[in-house]
């Protein structure tokens, strides 16, 4: 029982004796941030997280370190993304994360409702 498999793109056919068949190929792990909600700061490896910048509730700029990770014995800093309020924070110290986790999601001034800084345009 011979077949013929060809691929174009994402859509994969196979012919054979029994007829035809279609599949189109998703990828086996998603990009995560496809699925993150606007602001998330997510984890580009596993590691461990050994150092937080904010907490809870606090105000941060863009740019500003907020999660320290440690993997294969280097440190890695995830900043935020851009000003606003610590939404949430999904991680303590100590804690191991795998790829794509959501560390933590940083909510924009206008989206939080938070008045603009001193010297801010609105």
């Amino acid at each position: 029982l011979g077949f013929t498999v060809t691929r174009y793109g994402d859509r994969v056919e196979v012919d054979s004796a029994l007829g035809p068949v279609a599949f189109t190929a998703v990828p086996r792990f998603p990009d995560p941030a496809s699925v993150a909600a606007q602001g998330s700061l997510l984890a580009p490896m596993p590691g461990a997280v050994i150092r937080l910048g904010a907490g809870l509730g606090d105000q941060v700029s863009a740019g500003q370190p907020l999660v320290w990770l440690e993997a294969m014995k280097m440190e890695h800093t995830i900043l935020a993304p851009a000003d606003g309020v610590v939404a949430d924070l999904n991680v303590i110290v100590g804690q191991q994360v795998e790829v794509g986790a959501v560390l933590a999601r940083v909510e924009s001034a206008q989206a939080s409702g938070q008045p603009p800084e001193e010297g801010e345009q609105q």
